[in-house]
């Protein structure tokens, strides 16, 4: 688990704030830029867990993470209100899948996010800016009016600083401009100047947003494995149910060098059985949409009740989400450990 130190409070917009963060402990932690930490909170004698996007690169000495007020959201209105520099913060190591790939490849990038969706985005622009490549990035981004858009100067200052490489569309709903499948269209055809079958797509924003988007480009003729988005984690938790019914089965996790061997109950999810036998492995939403929970599966055999973020091409090659997953043979192996 990380101790962070809060360094400084920036606040972006009246309802938002960009939280600067430290290591409280020295230690060394490296993270992929799109990635997120998962905050740990007592609150109220209860462990409440929350997930935010880092808004700052790899390149960055401080941790930055963007935090925007959320009706009858408890926690986000803690952070804006209560924490001040100087207060240590519990939290998990980055995590998270949704990450550009071989960016410097000859090919098309294209970014939707919406609102605060722009921060993954955002730690993704920064850093591959910075390197040399031949990808030819555009953002389209969404907000409600001029005096929402998150991050308007540094944007503006990547746009300015790599014409050749980054363009920045934004669409303001006080305008008119919303985005809708024949738009969404239209947009991506004038962005690609490369071999289509090989752009990347990578979304941010409100379910349905992102519904919109991804079931337009598959009508397109988008393959899924070309799609990537990021879910917001919600403030109201539940997990899953399942129609189907689970027994009891063995399983083996390793994580941090060592080996557990424990059953899981009936209709429990993996970690739900692991927390329940004093393993702490990583989590946040549990309920299938952020992937902080993300293991190997080395043992075939894991049902997922609910997969909202892991690809095609992430389960094909044995990525599960212990958070909705069970195991479906006795003997799954489970790993952390990777390598």
């Amino acid at each position: 688990m990380l101790r962070l130190k809060v360094e400084a409070i920036k606040w972006e917009l009246p309802d938002t704030a960009t939280f600067l963060l430290s290591e409280a402990d020295d230690k060394k932690v490296s993270y992929k830029a799109g990635q997120f930490i998962t905050l740990i909170f007592d609150h109220h004698n209860e462990e409440i867990r929350r997930s935010y996007s880092l808004s700052s690169s790899p390149d960055e000495d401080l941790f930055a993470i963007t935090v925007k007020r959320i009706t009858n959201g408890e926690i986000s209105r803690f952070l804006l209100a209560k924490i001040k520099p100087g207060d240590i913060i519990n939290a998990e190591a980055p995590a998270g899948r949704f990450v550009i790939r071989d960016y410097q490849a000859e090919k098309d990038i294209i970014l939707f996010a919406a609102g605060s969706g722009i921060t993954p985005i955002l730690s993704q622009l920064k850093y591959i800016l910075k390197r040399p490549g031949k990808s030819n990035i555009t953002l389209i981004y969404s907000s409600t009016n001029a005096e929402s858009v998150l991050f308007n100067g540094e944007l503006y200052t990547l746009a300015t600083n790599h014409p050749d490489r980054l363009t920045v569309i934004k669409l303001l709903s006080s305008e008119g401009k919303r985005l809708n499948n024949i738009i969404v269209e239209q947009l991506v055809k004038q962005a690609v100047k490369h071999d289509l079958a090989k752009a990347e797509f990578y979304l941010c924003g409100p379910f349905t947003y992102m519904r919109m988007i991804r079931l337009t480009l598959l009508y397109m003729g988008i393959e899924p494995t070309q799609i990537r988005k990021e879910n917001f984690v919600l403030e109201t938790i539940g997990v899953p149910e399942s129609p189907v019914n689970f027994p009891p089965r063995t399983i083996r996790i390793k994580i941090k060098g060592e080996t557990y061997d424990l059953v899981v109950g009936e209709n429990q999810s993996i970690l739900q059985a692991a927390l329940q036998n004093g393993i702490q492995l990583p989590y946040s939403c549990r309920n299938g949409i952020c992937s902080a929970c993300t293991a190997l599966c080395k043992g075939g055999g894991i049902t997922m009740v609910k997969n909202d973020v892991l690809t095609d091409l992430d389960l094909s090659q044995g990525w599960v989400l212990t958070c909705t997953g069970h195991p479906v043979r006795d003997g799954v192996v489970i790993s952390y450990d990777i390598g």
